[in-house]
């Protein structure tokens, strides 16, 4: 259903509201979330507060993650597995055993856990998945979680798929543009500098180094645990960053900053003089 025939429904099922005011509203929601809604996506929410319900079948093509909010139906979702976490079991009011397992996934616009529920949740044990790989979660349904974080749940009709076995290694010179998640290795170029700023009152330890490989040097900086991880490696070390993140830096200089997903393995160490 467009964003036209959504305004006619509701005009049909309100008419003590004028089309100018559910315009008005629906530009307010769009502001309010800081340009990260579509039209579709706000006049839904528009529609939901005045009470006029209507269906979700519109949501069945990929939509980008920065797009989603909390309560669609029938959503699809493209990205790369970031993170998997182990299958949990719990006892249902009836007594009979449940299981849930959750997974994180990442586009260029944002990151998103995915819920998988009882039979679902197979799919994370049966070792069906891994991180790096690129699958298309079909048929969820969004809410807000318990730390009041957006979440896409699988329904009984969902599916996952695998889309590409495994995220590919990039070189530097093939890093041209914002986002990520990317896996990259490469040779510590510089000696790791550790140092903490300040974010909102709270310090952050930070570790920047230069990286290189055949094709070029990049500059990566690893925050938090990682950023004492690496800490004390040494020049030459070859390292391999798996979902890290492209930015702008300094001067809008490209460089690579990890999440809370992003890790590092020593894949060699420089040879002793």
């Amino acid at each position: 259903m467009s964003m036209e025939a959504v305004i006619e429904k509701i005009l049909l099922s309100r008419r003590d509201i004028a089309r100018i005011e559910v315009l008005k509203r629906i530009e307010e929601k769009k502001k309010m979330a800081g340009g990260f809604l579509t039209d579709e996506a706000a006049v839904r929410i528009v529609a939901s507060e005045l009470g006029v319900e209507i269906p979700q079948e519109s949501f069945r093509h990929e939509i980008l993650i920065k797009d989603i909010i909390s309560g669609l139906n029938n959503v699809t979702v493209v990205g790369h597995i970031t993170r998997i976490y182990s299958v949990q079991t719990f006892i249902r009011s009836d007594m009979t055993e449940g299981k849930v397992a959750h997974l994180l996934i990442s586009d260029r616009t944002g990151e998103l856990k995915v819920v998988l529920w009882n039979d679902k949740a197979s799919i994370i044990e049966n070792g069906k998945v891994e991180e790096g790989q690129i699958v298309r979660v079909t048929h969820g349904y969004t809410r807000e979680g318990r730390n009041g974080k957006l979440e896409l749940h699988l329904s009984e009709r969902g599916n996952l798929q695998v889309l590409s076995p495994k995220e590919e290694k990039v070189k530097v010179v093939e890093i041209k543009t914002e986002g990520g998640p990317i896996t990259i290795e490469g040779i510590i170029a510089t000696t790791p500098d550790r140092r903490e700023v300040t974010i909102k009152t709270e310090k952050i330890a930070v570790t920047s180094f230069d990286l290189s490989d055949e094709t070029g040097k990049i500059r990566v900086s690893l925050w938090r645990k990682l950023a004492n991880t690496v800490k004390d490696f040494n020049v030459g070390t070859k390292i391999r960053i798996r979902n890290a993140y492209v930015k702008k830096g300094f001067g809008d200089q490209l460089e690579l900053t990890s999440r809370s997903a992003t890790s590092v393995e020593v894949l060699s160490k420089p040879e002793a003089a």
